[in-house]
């Protein structure tokens, strides 16, 4: 059972991030994107928000790689509760790469 549940929720994280990837636009950025959706107008015409996008869509898409890939190396490693846990904390280790990346974006 909890291994299912673990399937599960890497399917979920994955197809989430694919979604993430294929449905954020320029249409719809000024209402979804954190930062940008509380931008002025004046601050919105300056940020190059197709650069951004460009980056955020790649990033996402790739992303939807990542809980597998990471879930099966842990998983040669690792095994019960101690996989899990390591599993989940680097789940947080694209972030702080995307973190920093985005920052190059700052206007």
């Amino acid at each position: 059972m909890e291994f299912s549940i673990l399937i599960f929720t890497i399917i979920f994280m994955s197809l989430t991030y694919l979604l993430i990837g294929f449905g954020i636009n320029k249409v719809n950025a000024e209402y979804l994107l954190a930062g940008y959706n509380t931008m002025t107008s004046e601050q919105k015409q300056k940020f190059n928000i197709e650069k951004y996008l460009e980056f955020f869509n790649s990033f996402f898409k790739k992303l939807c790689l990542y809980p597998p890939i990471s879930f099966g190396l842990m998983y040669i490693f690792f095994e019960g509760e101690q996989l899990i846990l390591i599993w989940s904390l680097i789940q947080m280790l694209p972030f702080v790469w995307f973190t920093k990346k985005s920052l190059k974006f700052k206007s």
